[in-house]
């Protein structure tokens, strides 16, 4: 059932050494570090304080974000030509930052950096969807980033403050770091993947991109809501990133040593956020449930940072160069939805700490309908492009098959009564395709389609898509 296309995409994704995604990293650490340091004024080496516009400020940020989006769109082969330009251009305002320069420069350079944080910011995700395995994401986003964000914990402390002259050394090394990173990337045509078109009859899962959609910019909406609400506590955000980055490396080490995917435990993260923010409002009567809400939020901001793994399971799917600038540009609405309801509930603060709970609430339902088709993509797919590519030898399957937990054995019993046709019609479902979609597929009736269905429901013994999903996802390939 696999496309040529899904296969040759599956074979150019990278496999990144942790040290060369702990400088990815750093672009975080740069962009968010850098977003403590911007306010209503700033002062260089202790001399003058250097006023920020921060109308500018906003103005810059919007302009990054939709160019960044434009960028992905129609110039995707120069994406990472871009990243080393703009990264360049970054580490220079930086150095700048270290010159006795006057202070309408020192401004200009300031302004500099924040246009090229954002313009960057949607690059991020692009790398992540386009070029990286699933290993390297995973690792990335949980044991990487968990580095980077407890550097932005400690940047953004208040017990010990850091001063901007340490914060500008910092900043460089970032960067340099960052640069690393890039410069190690191929970035020729032949390494990006091959997006979809019409004529190679590669069927978009509808139902799934929606929810994929969805999903981001709740998580979104709830990611830039966290360092907000935990704003309002003193010391609060620091431990909220403190919290995130313990989250995220136990992530890492239950992925790694325990074969948990993180797809697992987001619901839970995302149950463990909602708590927080309920918290968060008892804490108006209690304060000194103020501290515990700010952990509990903090660990459900590690459910926020999965996103581009979302985008990285569609991809292995449905293959579209629209997917990294949906997810920006979805984030970038999430921000201003945000600024929207906390003017609207300045009189009553606490009140939206409510609305922020049920709106995670909202996001771990429609998570949980959502995870066994990502889960789905990212087994199957990565399992057949091995298998393609001989990476799975013989002796590895027979391992595979001695290893396999009750579970797996039992979903592949029931996989192995089902008809060819059957099978194909599973592993469409389990892709996230509809009933329409699958008998476009397939070239046969939807009616048609809906009587194998039932005949799969009844011979896997579930009720639903979800439940063939989670079954098929706990054991082998439905490719024979």
């Amino acid at each position: 059932m696999d496309h040529p296309i899904l296969l040759e995409n599956e074979k150019k994704r990278l496999t990144q050494p942790f040290l060369l995604l702990l400088c990815f990293a750093m672009f975080s650490f740069w962009q968010m570090g850098f977003i403590y340091f911007m306010g209503p004024s700033l002062t260089i080496d202790g001399r003058t304080p250097l006023p920020i516009s921060m109308d500018n400020i906003t103005m810059l940020i919007a302009a990054g974000y939709v160019l960044s989006i434009l960028w992905m769109i129609f110039l995707p082969r120069f994406v990472l030509w871009t990243q080393r330009i703009v990264t360049l251009a970054a580490v220079l305002t930086v150095i700048g930052l270290f010159l006795p320069f006057s202070e309408a420069v020192l401004r200009l350079l300031i302004y500099a950096q924040a246009f090229c944080c954002c313009f960057m910011i949607g690059f991020e995700t692009f790398i992540m969807v386009n070029y990286f395995s699933e290993g390297s994401n995973v690792k990335h986003l949980t044991l990487a980033y968990g580095v980077s964000v407890m550097l932005i914990a400690i940047v953004q402390n208040d017990i010990a403050p850091i001063t901007f002259p340490v914060f500008r050394i910092v900043t460089l090394i970032a960067l340099i770091m960052f640069s690393v990173f890039l410069f190690r990337m191929p970035a020729g045509r032949e390494a990006l993947p091959r997006y979809v078109k019409k004529p190679d009859g590669i069927a978009p899962p509808k139902k799934l991109l929606f929810g994929m959609y969805l999903l981001v910019f709740i998580g979104s909406l709830m990611g830039v809501s966290s360092p907000a609400v935990s704003g309002g506590v003193q010391h609060g955000v620091f431990i909220t990133y403190v919290t995130d980055a313990a989250v995220s490396a136990a992530l890492w080490l239950l992925y790694k040593r325990a074969g948990i995917h993180p797809f697992r435990t987001i619901s839970i993260c995302i149950g463990v956020g909602c708590v927080g923010f309920l918290l968060m409002f008892a804490a108006s009567y209690v304060p000194a449930l103020a501290y515990v809400a700010c952990g509990f939020i903090g660990f459900g901001t590690v459910s926020c940072q999965m996103l581009p793994l979302y985008g990285a399971a569609v991809m292995k799917t449905y293959p579209s160069k629209f997917i990294a600038p949906i997810i920006i540009g979805l984030a970038l609405v999430a921000v201003l939805v945000q600024s929207t309801m906390v003017e609207a509930f300045r009189s009553a603060p606490t009140s939206l700490y409510l609305v922020y709970a049920i709106i995670m609430v909202v996001l771990v339902i429609i998570y949980l309908q959502i995870e066994p088709f990502f889960l789905y993509s990212f087994r199957r797919k990565l399992s057949a492009a091995k298998a393609e590519q001989g990476e799975i030898s013989a002796q590895e399957n027979d391992e595979e098959e001695r290893d396999a937990k009750p579970e797996e054995d039992a979903a592949w019993n029931l996989l192995s009564a089902l008809s060819r046709r059957e099978r194909e019609v599973v592993d469409l479902i389990c892709m996230g395709h509809s009933n329409a979609e699958i008998a476009k597929i397939l070239f046969i009736s939807e009616h048609t389609v809906k009587d194998h269905t039932k005949k799969i429901y009844r011979k896997m013994n579930v009720h639903s898509r979800l439940e063939l999903a989670a079954l098929v996802g706990r054991g082998k390939s439905t490719e024979k």
